[in-house]
């Protein structure tokens, strides 16, 4: 019989850790999942389900052949100073190091930063990251682990965040018709992942289309992205946003994320917005070409079986988000008198109505 059991570890700093506790006998590999986000947060989720469903694909079970373990860091929210996620990356560390899991997991930066870069090249533990924002290569520079993306040698790879924000912008165009000649602003925040999304944007953007303006807003608090969005409402030229600034300071005490901010957005912005990921979009953002975070969680639950069946991580390549979801919210595009082509209808992948 399998139990499910939430423990909460107090140190000061919350995190929460799912185990899934089965007889001994039946469990012959363990795999610690660890998370930059609370449970079942809107970026984070999508990832672990993906990763659960790759690793049923390459044969390995929860509670049958797999112990799992899961640690949610919440550092967008609770523990979102580079203190704060230190500590809370202390205790899962000593708990690794305790355990000795067959591999590690990582979903998003902090988790793979804080986590993750401690156990590179410690024998017989395996590290898989989804979902990294921040070039490989720059990780790369703090802790060797890959001598190249095609094969990086230690025992570390994974699946890099692409953002396909040059599609997006193409989708963009087609559904609004009336790109051309005017303006996209990207805003983007001050934490690890809003700098690693800022670079992100600046690579990505050099192939982007030559008849659409792109400029970028950063914001260090609630209040200056508030101000933000009040002052591209004025704005003619600019025709969408990409809002991606995801934790943001109310006050000293408190701090919005995505599902806080999105709603104010949804509420007071008069621009579509592009969506990062399809799950954006369910919650009322327009929509375009978002990243797939189920998928991506899915190639890296995938790596993960496959280096569980034997494989050493080093020989897996690192790449690219697999694929991406064009998406729109009905509801949103109604709300700004937006009328999408039928033929873009037709083609999205994921159609939302509320």
């Amino acid at each position: 019989m399998v139990k499910t059991k939430l423990i909460t570890i107090g140190i000061g700093i919350s995190i929460s850790l799912v185990l899934l506790t089965t007889p001994l006998f039946a469990m012959n590999k363990t795999v610690f999942i660890v998370a930059s986000y609370e449970e079942n947060h809107i970026c984070g989720g999508p990832q672990e389900e993906g990763i659960i469903q790759g690793l049923n694909k390459e044969g390995w079970f929860e509670g049958k052949n797999l112990i799992v373990k899961r640690f949610y860091m919440d550092t967008k929210r609770k523990n979102s100073t580079l203190q704060a996620m230190k500590k809370v990356a202390g205790v899962i560390v000593e708990k690794i190091k305790s355990e000795k899991p067959d591999l590690i997991a990582t979903i998003d930066d902090n988790a793979f930063r804080e986590v993750g870069l401690q156990f590179v090249g410690v024998k017989n533990i395996s590290i898989v990251f989804s979902g990294l924002n921040g070039l490989p290569e720059n990780y790369n520079k703090k802790k060797h682990f890959m001598n190249s993306l095609k094969k990086p040698g230690d025992n570390v790879t994974g699946v890099y965040e692409k953002l396909y924000i040059v599609r997006s912008m193409k989708v963009m165009n087609s559904a609004l018709q009336n790109l051309s000649g005017n303006k996209i602003v990207g805003i983007t925040d001050y934490s690890p992942t809003g700098n690693a999304l800022t670079k992100q944007f600046e690579i990505e953007l050099k192939e982007k289309p030559t008849n659409i303006k792109w400029e970028l807003i950063r914001v260090k608090n609630w209040e200056e992205y508030k101000k933000a969005i009040q002052k591209i409402n004025n704005e003619n030229d600019v025709k969408a946003i990409y809002p991606v600034a995801l934790s943001l300071k109310v006050s000293d005490t408190q701090t919005y994320t995505a599902p806080e901010i999105f709603k104010w957005t949804i509420n007071n912005s008069t621009k579509p917005e592009m969506a990062l990921n399809y799950f954006f979009s369910k919650i009322g953002l327009f929509g375009g070409a978002a990243v797939d975070f189920k998928q991506m969680g899915f190639a890296t639950g995938k790596y993960a079986g496959i280096i569980l069946n034997g494989e050493y991580a080093g020989n897996l390549p690192i790449i690219d988000a697999p694929d991406y979801a064009i998406v729109f919210n009905l509801k949103r595009a109604k709300q700004l008198n937006i009328k999408i082509p039928a033929s873009l209808l037709t083609a999205a992948d994921f159609i939302y109505k509320k």
